[in-house]
């Protein structure tokens, strides 16, 4: 199966699970693109679950801007003022279960045909900063989502200290040789 670019660690099934149709095990810097800078401030954020210092800050200062472009104008802004406690308890509860449990099989994660993530991104940096395999579906579905590169958090007023941290957290989840 070709894929566009060379993958960096296994791509057959993983032997612990059974086979699925149409499932592929890879690591999940494979799933790495420009266009998902996000997944660094979402690994950062894992790799430091609970120490609520820049890492929480940053994920949820890019949780908040996300939010707005969504809830703006006509759509409305659901009514939860313990939105933000709410998503990062949940965060920390799949962290949780993906340290007892690893990645599992029956909730892959979606991408499009040139390997851009459909859904399941704190999946994939959970995956990431726990070290795990992931297992992945394709689809013929073409990614939807706004770009959350680079170029996103300059537009939205990332402070320097912190894109200069994602700069580097985003380095440092690189596969080596890429």
């Amino acid at each position: 199966m070709s894929v566009g670019f060379p993958l960096s660690r296994s791509t057959q099934p993983n032997p612990s699970k059974p086979p699925a149709p149409n499932l592929l095990s890879l690591h999940p810097e494979n799933l790495l693109t420009p266009r998902r800078v996000d997944l660094a401030v979402k690994v950062n954020f894992f790799r430091h679950p609970q120490s609520g210092g820049d890492a929480e800050r940053v994920y949820l200062w890019h949780l908040r801007e996300r939010r707005r472009k969504y809830y703006d104008g006509d759509k409305g802004a659901p009514d939860d003022p313990d939105w933000e406690q709410k998503f990062t308890a949940a965060a920390r509860r799949l962290f949780s279960s993906m340290q007892q449990r690893g990645f599992l099989a029956r909730h892959p994660i979606p991408v499009d045909p040139f390997w851009e993530l459909l859904g399941g991104a704190h999946r994939t940096a959970c995956a990431l900063a726990l070290g795990l395999d992931v297992f992945v579906q394709r689809h013929e579905q073409r990614v939807w989502a706004p770009a959350w590169d680079r170029a996103w958090f300059v537009d939205h007023g990332c402070r320097p200290d912190d894109l200069a941290r994602i700069d580097a957290d985003w380095a440092a989840i690189q596969p080596s040789g890429r």
